[in-house]
């Protein structure tokens, strides 16, 4: 017994000893970092395009597209930018660079153009370190590839972290000191391992392992990325679709990367040579999860989640770990290549993932998370078949997920500090409420304002809100859970009333207890953005209650006769019910025959009844329509309407005071 545990001991300290070199730090270190602040630019490149160029200035899907093809293109400039300045130098310009500039991006965010052009130059940096980082670890040794690999899958988990840690509000879209800090810190420590690298990079031994064919297969780069930031990655998401607490998702999903970053270990540890059964394997699962993008009941899409995460791990494992046995000096343009294509199929992904939210499109978006596995695997079993050569890693590397378990203290510390927002007892009438479409949490100029938005609430002390435009978990918003964030920010509980997908939709904030609650969906079906409405039962306290109804109407300007036939539906569904108010956008002024429907069913314009004119509420910055209401039954009374002027959303809000 004394004989195994000293065994043990050795085992662990040799285990230490190799995580402890100077080279292994920065060859895992490295990439995990520039990866981590990788995908944070994107967060910013992806929304900065979507609500400044698109939303803002006005430029259309296509013009879009053009835009963000520009930046991934620059992919393509890897290959020359190594040689002009060599491997070494090359890699501290890109990933030393991002993190500079996602320092840079936490300083200050006065004008949002300009943070997005900061972000479309990181993001070119970042897909430009890609290919020169993992040649230039293969170049150096087996190991070092290995090492490459297992700090990619790092990254991840760094960046999954530290987006939980802030509630899925990244910070870089804060301009406070422990946001700042953080980052600050973050980016020395890249640039340290910047320089270790740099210290041992004439000291290994340069194999010059040029890969072959999986180079060109590196094109999957960019269906791994998409997969990361739409489902595996996204915290929100897994909060949407199950239901859970946010530090409980957070903890799952870190919880689920790093049981895949031991699993990669173990394949770096494998002595076998045929890859293509593990391969075939993990795809196949990977394709099967990506069948049932939003399964039910909840805990079935935590699994799958996890499975996810897994198989893609091992396929990216399994694809960066070989090599074609013959020597080709044309390698790392291939990879180059690969890369690039890869980039393309990121931004065609994306693209195509949303876009059918702005247009009728003949798919489902989600059909693209399918062609993502299958295009991982298919480049995976074509790099991995036949006779190849392989690289690997010291088995000592698997304490590398056992420390890595560190990162599952923000997701711990969350849970033990969490507390639900509890309702609070009322008195009964009078109640204030509120309407509120939020714009997925941008302002007209393009920022990603959560406080701002949650300021403009609390200073209206509203009892109940209705919301409009929620995103929870969109990649073109922020990847935000805007509904948990308001609803921890505001002490709200809320219900959810998801309409274009899981994601997105209506919500409700309420600080008296909801009894009851449903989602009903509105007509027509076939929209490109689904439209529905939520009804909650509301305790307002001395025997009152109160049906509140959230909705959100079609918003094409010339459409009259879709929301007519949305107006029909919400009135069969009242059915003349008394205690009732309806808040919402309806996209249509006061004497469209939409509108009209509603007062035939009796309901009243609030607004109507104490200001002979009323506050137009759209846009923000210019206000000349009036789309935002507040009706109620006609057993009830309205003593107060108001609308702040603000420029957090492109809607102005609308409070209502009322009463019996």
């Amino acid at each position: 017994m004394p004989e195994s545990n000293a065994g043990a001991r050795t085992t662990v300290l040799r285990s230490i000893g190799v995580l402890a070199e100077r080279s292994v730090i920065s060859e895992v270190g490295l990439p995990a970092l520039t990866v981590m602040f990788g995908l944070q630019v994107l967060r910013v490149l992806i929304p900065g395009l979507t609500w400044t160029l698109g939303d803002r200035f006005g430029l259309g899907a296509v013009y879009l597209g053009i835009a963000a093809l520009a930046v991934f293109l620059t992919a393509f400039l890897a290959g020359g930018l190594r040689r002009l300045l060599g491997s070494g130098r090359a890699i501290a310009v890109t990933a030393g660079g991002l993190g500079l500039l996602r320092l840079l991006m936490q300083v200050w965010w006065g004008e949002p153009l300009f943070n997005l052009v900061l972000a479309m130059v990181g993001t070119a940096l970042f897909v430009m370190y890609l290919p020169i980082g993992l040649d230039e670890a293969r170049r150096r040794n087996g190991s070092a590839a290995g090492h490459f690999v297992l700090g990619l899958l790092l990254g991840l988990a760094l960046d999954t972290a530290l987006h939980s840690a802030f509630l899925t509000y990244d910070p870089v879209w804060q301009p406070v000191w422990p946001a700042l800090l953080v980052t600050a810190l973050l980016v020395v420590f890249q640039w340290l391992f910047l320089a270790g690298g740099a210290a041992t990079r004439d000291a290994v031994n340069r194999q010059s392992v040029v890969p072959g064919l999986s180079t060109t297969a590196w094109l999957f780069i960019g269906p791994f990325f998409f997969l990361q930031l739409v489902v595996l990655q996204n915290v929100a998401r897994l909060v949407a679709v199950t239901g859970w607490r946010l530090p409980l998702a957070a903890g799952w999903v870190v919880f689920g990367q790093l049981v895949a970053l031991a699993a990669a270990v173990w394949l770096l540890g494998r002595q076998r040579r045929t890859l293509w059964p593990i391969a075939l394997v993990s795809g196949s699962v990977l394709i099967v999860i990506c069948l049932f993008p939003y399964p039910e009941p909840g805990w079935l899409a935590a699994l799958t989640v996890f499975g996810g995460q897994i198989s893609s791990a091992l396929l990216l494992v399994a694809l960066a770990v070989t090599a074609d046995s013959r020597r080709s000096p044309s390698g790392f343009g291939r990879l180059v290549v690969g890369n690039g294509v890869g980039m393309i199929l990121l931004v065609v992904l994306l693209l195509g993932y949303y876009v059918v939210y702005q247009m009728s499109l003949p798919y489902n978006n989600t059909i693209l998370e399918i062609v993502s596995a299958s295009l991982m695997m298919l480049c995976v079993l074509l790099s991995t078949a036949g006779l190849r050569d392989r690289i690997g890693i010291s088995h000592r590397l698997w304490l590398l997920p056992v420390l890595a378990i560190v990162l599952l203290v923000p997701s711990l510390a969350g849970a033990i500090a969490w507390e639900e927002p509890a309702p609070v007892s009322g008195n009964g009438f009078p109640v204030r409420v509120m309407t509120y479409n939020l714009h997925n949490g941008f302002s007209p100029t393009g920022y990603l304002g959560m406080e701002a938005l949650a300021m403009v609430i609390e200073e209206s002390r509203p009892d109940i809100v209705a919301l409009q435009e929620v995103s929870r978990g969109w990649v073109i918003s922020g990847r935000v859970d805007m509904l948990t964030w308001l609803s921890q920010r505001l002490d709200m509980p809320y219900v959810s009333g998801p309409t274009a997908d899981p994601l997105w939709g209506n919500a409700i904030l309420s600080r008296y207890p909801i009894i009851e609650h449903e989602n009903h969906e509105l007509p027509p079906r076939d929209l490109f953005i689904l439209r529905g409405f939520t009804s909650a039962m509301i305790d307002l306290g001395d025997g009152n209650r109160l049906r509140i109804i959230a909705t959100h109407y079609h918003h094409l300007e010339g459409d009259s006769e879709i929301r007519q036939v949305q107006s029909t539906s919400l009135v069969q569904f009242l059915n003349g019910t008394s205690n009732t108010i309806v808040l919402g956008d309806f996209n249509a002024e006061p004497a469209a025959p939409e509108m009209e429907t509603l007062r035939q069913a009796g309901l009243i314009d609030a607004a109507g009844l104490v200001d002979s004119s009323p506050a137009d509420t759209f846009t923000s910055v210019d206000p000349y329509q009036r789309i935002d209401y507040v009706w109620v039954s006609a057993d009830l009374q309205v003593s107060e309407v108001f609308v702040p002027v603000t420029t957090v959303s492109d809607h102005l809000p609308v409070i209502a005071v009322i009463d019996r």
